[in-house]
């Protein structure tokens, strides 16, 4: 089995893999990001996780592993070299050339989940694409038919918002993000909270879908797929009428395939 590990700027997810037919993930789990987690405090967590989940951590016989945060991955390295001793490859560290052009001023500065998720995009056979990735920051990213990183555009993140919202103002409350089914009934809040649920959400879509019409506005870009990937994408999978398909673990899955692929 292959541990893919997904180091977030929130959150840090672990999905176990099996390899043997194909790609299936089994379980995951997600935790929060503490630069002062060590390895030590990271293992009895992951064991737990192994145990209640009702697998053996000793079948895990490889590690991928994407970061766009170098304190979680320093700490993250300690872990599997500590206890799981396993062969392990990181993406932009010991995984320099993904076999995907990237077409960027400055191809250090492209996030190692982005790269991953334009690798994964080409071998799924979905590209070109226009990927969104709900995370911390809500990323458009163009991928051409070969894979090719492209650039994109930047935004951020729905529950980023919010919290901005909330510590930025005086009198307004913390809000969860939950999907509006009905615009009609939905789009004028009647108080404070609903008001809140719908500029977040109705403005999120909003966004989206003016960016994607903005992208799809350049001839070269205008029949490539959207694909939305990220913790957030099926929150908002019913109101957005221009996605194309949802790929939840679409990172993760890139890790597994570029495993694979460096096996030997």
């Amino acid at each position: 089995m292959i541990l893919a590990i997904d180091c977030g700027n929130t959150n840090t997810v672990f999905a176990l893999y099996t390899t043997n037919n194909q790609i299936k993930q089994l379980t995951s789990w997600r935790i929060d990001n503490d630069s002062k987690r060590t390895a030590d405090l990271y293992y009895p967590w992951l064991l737990k996780m192994f145990e209640v989940s009702k697998f053996d951590i000793k079948s895990v016989t490889g590690v991928s592993i994407a970061s766009v945060v170098p304190e979680t991955l320093l700490n993250i390295k300690s872990l599997i070299k500590k206890y799981l001793k396993v062969k392990t490859l990181i993406v932009n560290e010991n995984i320099l050339n993904l076999g995907i052009k990237v077409n960027i001023e400055n191809p250090r500065e492209a996030g190692a989940d982005r790269l991953v998720n334009s690798y994964a995009a080409a071998k799924l056979k979905i590209s070109p694409a226009i990927i969104i990735d709900f995370g911390t920051a809500t990323t458009f990213d163009i991928v051409g038919k070969n894979g090719s990183y492209n650039g994109g555009i930047i935004a951020p993140g729905v529950n980023l918002s919010l919290e901005a919202l909330y510590l930025a103002t005086a009198n307004l409350p913390k809000v969860s993000l939950r999907p509006l089914a009905d615009k009609n009934s939905s789009i004028i809040g009647k108080n404070t909270i609903s008001a809140m649920e719908s500029g977040i959400f109705w403005g999120y879509v909003s966004m989206i879908e003016g960016l994607i019409e903005k992208i799809k506005s350049v001839n070269k870009f205008s029949d490539y797929n959207v694909v939305a990937t990220g913790g957030l994408s099926n929150l908002f999978k019913k109101s957005l009428k221009s996605i194309d398909v949802i790929v939840d673990d679409l990172t993760l899955i890139g890790l597994v395939k570029l495993y694979l692929n460096n096996e030997n």
